[in-house]
């Protein structure tokens, strides 16, 4: 067991030293003192409390994952919203449709871990395609 700053109080206030309250022997004479459901309780105590601070952890780092796409998402509504105040919102159905797969697809291009030049590279010439442009005709002749 540990001994807690109040059980060190508790022993100087009964007469010890603070070198006799936090000594060996007096862990060991308190450890004796204490029956085992008691050790049992202070044990099921200290997995819980481990269990929390991991917890903890857990959510500090689920925080700051969304934390930093709420911040990407704000950036691209920004830049939407100037967008729109500058030059007029998009009113064609067939360029919303453009748009909606273009980010559709630079989202799916991060998921999968592409770099981001070709993130945009590929989103770029799929939307291409999908416009009417004409496919890169690669021919490659192997032995």
């Amino acid at each position: 067991m540990i001994m807690t700053d109040d059980l060190i109080k508790q022993l100087m206030n009964a007469g010890l030293s603070k070198q006799q309250a936090t000594s060996v022997t007096a862990q060991t004479l308190t450890n004796l003192n204490i029956n085992d459901d008691g050790k049992m309780l202070i044990a099921e105590a200290k997995r819980q409390v481990e269990e929390m601070k991991q917890m903890i952890s857990d959510l500090k780092s689920e925080y700051a994952d969304l934390q930093n796409k709420i911040l990407a998402i704000s950036d691209v509504v920004t830049a939407v919203k100037d967008a729109q105040s500058m030059y007029g919102s998009v009113t064609d159905e067939k360029a919303k449709n453009i748009i909606a797969l273009y980010a559709a697809l630079l989202s799916m291009n991060e998921k999968t871990g592409a770099s981001p030049e070709d993130a945009v590279k590929n989103a770029g010439y799929i939307v291409y395609a999908y416009l009417g442009g004409q496919a890169k005709r690669e021919i490659s002749y192997s032995d």
